[in-house]
């Protein structure tokens, strides 16, 4: 039979590079990319903002790797109020112990102190900042946020390790790279959308009204503690914030309020197990009720009573805690946006708070 062969043929492929001047193209393109950075530095510094570091989950990852290596150290945990209003200076001037600050912005604290509790060296004294709405949150991004910054701890590689050290760098020079407010997913989300059927919008968030330093000393801005309209701003926005959400599913009031009230029982049950893990180990666990004021605090006072929430806290575990409506001492504060002491404040406010403080041995 006749056979057939087949021929290849090879072709030498030869990369077409157009004549271009490529040294200036890529000149200018820096020159291009160089103008729009600084456009956008320039905006955004008119609007207020100015280089600080990120608040960021590599920035917590950081702080709460030093538990490990320093087991006996001091640590804050609980939201903003904690972060804004607890001067570490102040502190570690009174005791010769620097704190770790760990307390992140809207949060749940409990996560925090479970990860203490379970360290199985972990032996320092955990001053816990309770803002009541937060610490009985049983769910959403109060408990969310506090879970994805664990997560990030134990998860952390190498890369991320290192990409946080660059980051570092970058931010202290840069006011556009925050995170907070200034990346494309959050400018999306500020956009202003009618609700729609079945569509409704988040809620509104606090701006970026607060800064930190490496080891995550946080503070109020000076342009949120000098400007009476952003002040009405945010006050404005915690008022939803702070409301109680209407019953979910389909359930009545009675069936949400039994709900949130097994809800509390069991984080009640919770703190008790883990501050009794961290007194076994040698370690102590003191809360800490930082200032509220104007309708914020009347909200609070209607929705978390203090009888119902704080002292059901320090009953429960029979921990010391201290309010600040206790001591004369601490008392008079004004927050400027009902829920935050600005820099000055803070570092006074902490300063009256040492020998309070020091009654219960840190």
């Amino acid at each position: 039979m006749p056979s057939s062969t087949s021929s290849f043929k090879t072709y030498k492929l030869e990369r077409i590079v157009p004549k271009h001047h490529w040294v200036a193209l890529a000149v200018l393109t820096l020159i291009f990319t160089s103008i729009l950075t600084l456009g956008w530095e320039t905006y955004v510094r008119s609007k207020g903002y100015a280089p600080t570091l990120n608040d960021s989950e590599d920035l917590w990852a950081s702080r709460r790797s030093i538990v490990d290596e320093e087991p006996s150290r001091t640590v804050l945990i609980g939201s903003s109020r904690m972060l804004f209003d607890f001067d570490m200076d102040v502190y570690e001037k009174e005791f010769g112990n620097r704190p770790l600050q760990l307390a992140t912005v809207g949060t749940n604290p409990g996560p925090y102190l479970e990860d203490l509790a379970n360290h199985p060296d972990y032996s320092g004294t955990v001053i816990v900042g309770v803002v009541p709405s937060l610490f009985f949150a049983p769910g959403g991004p109060p408990m969310k946020s506090p879970v994805n910054h664990l997560k990030r701890f134990r998860e952390w590689s190498p890369t991320q390790k290192l990409s946080h050290q660059v980051s570092l760098i970058i931010e202290k020079w840069f006011a556009f790279i925050n995170e907070g407010d200034l990346t494309l997913n959050q400018l999306l989300i500020n956009l202003k959308l009618p609700n729609r059927e079945k569509v409704k919008t988040k809620p509104d968030l606090p701006p970026y009204f607060h800064e930190v330093d490496v080891e995550r000393q946080g503070w109020m801005t000076e342009v949120a503690a000098n400007s009476i309209n952003l002040q009405k701003r945010i006050q404005q926005i915690w008022i939803p914030l702070f409301t109680p959400p209407p019953p979910g599913n389909g359930k009545t009031v009675e069936e949400a309020k039994a709900d949130f009230g097994k809800a509390v029982e069991m984080i009640l049950d919770k703190t008790k197990a883990n501050v009794d893990k961290i007194r076994a180990k040698g370690g102590k666990v003191i809360f800490l009720r930082l200032p509220s004021t104007g309708q914020l605090r009347e909200m609070e006072n209607t929705f978390t009573p203090r009888q119902h929430f704080w002292d059901r806290i320090l009953k429960k575990t029979n921990a010391p805690g201290i309010h600040f409506e206790d001591y004369e001492k601490l008392v008079g504060f004004d927050c400027p946006e009902w829920s935050h002491l600005n820099r000055a404040d803070a570092t006074e406010f902490t300063k009256r708070l040492m020998p309070i403080l020091a009654k219960f041995s840190p």
